[in-house]
């Protein structure tokens, strides 16, 4: 069963299997470096948002950087009250502007069971990885989870 599996792996087991460095910024970065970070790595879909002493902050998911890039999204219809539109700010000039301020992550140490299931309720395929302090030491991906699987499940 793969759960038992990956109730003994940890993030540590896996890290950087298929994942590189985790894309940062700060806050007052400019939107321009933000998409630079995303496409610096085709499989980047976060940028982990850090303050000066590199402590984890906040995240820019891709969905937000499409909205960015896209303004005629800037009115979403809504399905239960057709015709009904809610604006959506669409002049984001940093980072902070359009960052999530309060992301979840994991922890080295934290089983592969919990962090899929952050990623499960949090639809996301990354989170970043931080140690003690909060500040952000790598990122780990579904794609991560699924390789260590295999590899374990082989051996």
């Amino acid at each position: 069963m793969p759960e038992r599996i990956l109730e003994k792996m940890l993030v540590e087991d896996i890290m950087n299997l298929v994942a590189a460095d985790a894309a940062v910024l700060g806050p007052d970065d400019s939107i321009l470096s933000l998409l630079e970070a995303i496409i610096k790595d085709p499989r980047t879909r976060h940028v982990y948002v850090v303050d000066k002493s590199g402590v984890l902050i906040g995240s820019v998911r891709m969905n937000s950087v499409i909205r960015y890039l896209f303004p005629f999204t800037s009115f979403i219809v809504q399905r239960r009250h057709l015709g009904q539109r809610i604006p959506v700010d669409m002049s984001p000039s940093r980072v902070g502007d359009i960052m999530n301020s309060s992301p979840s992550c994991v922890q080295k140490g934290t089983t592969l069971v919990d962090a899929a299931a952050i990623m499960i309720q949090e639809q996301v395929n990354e989170l970043p990885v931080v140690d003690e302090a909060m500040h952000v030491v790598g990122e780990v991906n579904m794609l991560e989870v699924i390789t260590g699987y295999l590899k374990e499940e082989k051996e």
